[in-house]
């Protein structure tokens, strides 16, 4: 077995947007027949929108596990600026730029089984049906002689060879030391598929729903056709999470747990069809329902109680000393919990009667600048079955007294109306209800099983900074992503 399917002539292609594989000189190529980078043998182009997550990065591929989020290997590098989706490299439907890219620490070269990476985009594609990451119980499908589907952009022995998205069915030889072994007799990838993935049915007859997962992460090999090496999401999963900030196993925990949140069902069932077009995000063709498959489902009981949330940060009734500047940055901290329900979808903060922020992923913090004077603040939760809980409030002043008591049901005046609107009461829903409806489409909370150190998506589009000014006050919005 020779070492990890890397080349010069790889790296010039993946940092020099000018010269693609196809146009590297052939005379390079020629020079390293043992070393090879993925890419098809003994497949077949797929139709438009077939395997609509898998992804060109300009010399290798990668798979979109999350509407932001798209994992390769780690030998591709870490300077990945664009991720383009279609079924032909060199004329992609449509490209997104990417915010951060990251290699996992722990990947050291050779069969290691940490060739893994990722890219977060620099805004969500929601349109496009996701394939999970394979997690918990489901990894027992991991076996010799199962049937997977590898798919890619590379070299090809067909024409044309280079640049379309080509699809493989083969088997799984044997799993050991982190590592999936498959393919062979003519049926593997090589040159531009490293990174891509490797996808499995969870078929009915072995318990599963007919829906599909991916769990292949290809890294190297020998000779193109006698099979290769692949690096598997699950067991790098918790540092996925932690490291993008981002909640990648819909019905998991980071360490396997089953434990599913509002994403945790109808995932597609026929990727590998030409399921509607680009311009709708490849949306259509058959899906399973709620998955059971390691445990309850997560509709399995109703939600009717709220969720409940205090502020951490400031204490009620604090003041603060600006020095004479005229304002001070002061930060704003919310706990929101959920008890035995279905998860807190967002939390709505609101000054003085006016909603400032909705966020939809813990930790619920804002760092503000307030000006001279007082203010009441009122945080009010949403669960993702949208139910809305009483408004927590304090009362604050800067260069000022704030009133001795918060009000208890003061409350009310500034964000119990908006709480009630939040909750998605059928007769008094709002603009902030439909906000609330949005945090729970996300499922991006810690409850539905994230390993994520930090929160990094909260409704508002691409991740940045936000700025506000209202009557004075600035707010800036804080997004960390564990860089």
């Amino acid at each position: 077995m020779v070492d990890l399917r890397v080349s010069s002539v790889f790296v010039v292609t993946l940092f020099v947007p000018t010269l693609s594989w196809a146009q590297a000189p052939a005379e390079e190529i020629e020079t390293m027949p043992e070393e090879r980078l993925p890419e098809i043998y003994g497949g077949t182009p797929t139709p438009i929108c077939g395997w609509p997550t898998t992804v060109s990065l300009g010399g290798c591929t990668g798979t979109l596990v999350h509407p932001q989020v798209v994992v390769y290997a780690a030998h591709c590098g870490g300077n990945i600026n664009t991720v383009s989706f279609g079924e032909n490299a060199e004329a992609p439907s449509f490209s997104v730029g990417t915010e951060f890219c990251r290699t996992n620490p722990a990947y050291s070269g050779g069969s290691s089984g940490r060739d893994q990476a990722f890219c977060v985009l620099s805004q969500p594609l929601d349109g496009i049906p996701i394939v999970p990451p394979l997690m918990g119980c489901e990894t027992g499908v991991l076996t010799g002689g199962q049937e997977v589907t590898i798919v890619g952009f590379g070299q090809a022995d067909a024409v044309p060879n280079y640049g379309l998205k080509r699809n493989v069915t083969t088997t799984i030889n044997n799993i050991q030391n982190d590592e999936a072994y498959i393919g062979g007799n003519g049926e593997d990838s090589c040159q531009g598929d490293s990174g891509g993935p490797v996808y499995v049915r969870l078929s009915a007859d072995i318990g599963g729903d007919d829906t599909w997962r991916v769990f292949g992460i290809t890294s190297y090999g020998g000779q193109c056709g006698g099979g290769g090496y692949y690096s598997m999401m699950h067991t790098q999963m918790s540092w996925f999470e932690s490291a993008s900030g981002i909640d990648l196993t819909p019905c998991f925990t980071a360490a396997g747990a089953w434990q599913p949140g509002p994403e945790c069902g109808f995932f597609p069932k026929d990727s590998q069809n030409a399921n509607g077009n680009w311009s709708n995000g490849c949306a259509g063709g058959s899906t399973g329902a709620w998955s059971s498959i390691c445990g309850q489902p997560f509709n399995s009981a109703p939600d009717d109680t709220p969720p409940t949330v205090s502020f951490v940060a400031p204490a009620d009734g604090a003041q603060f000393d600006s020095q004479g500047v005229g304002s001070v940055d002061i930060d704003v901290v919310a706990d929101a919990q959920d008890g035995d329900g279905w998860g807190v979808a967002s939390v709505e903060l609101y000054i003085d009667g006016d909603l400032i922020d909705t966020d939809t992923s813990a930790p619920y913090e804002w760092n503000l600048k307030f000006p001279s004077g007082v203010y009441q603040l009122s945080a009010i939760a949403v669960d993702i079955a949208e139910n809305a809980s009483p408004p927590a409030v304090i009362n604050i002043g800067v260069d000022d007294s704030p009133p001795a008591d918060s009000g208890g049901d003061s409350g009310g005046d500034s964000g119990g109306d908006s709480g009630g609107d939040s909750g998605g009461d059928a007769d008094e829903g709002s603009n902030s209800g439909g906000t609330g409806g949005s945090g729970a489409g996300d499922g991006d909370g810690d409850e539905a099983g994230c390993g994520c150190d930090v929160g990094s998506r909260d409704g508002e589009g691409p991740l940045g900074f936000a700025v506000v000014t209202l009557g004075g006050l600035v707010w800036m919005r804080r997004r960390r992503h564990g860089r």
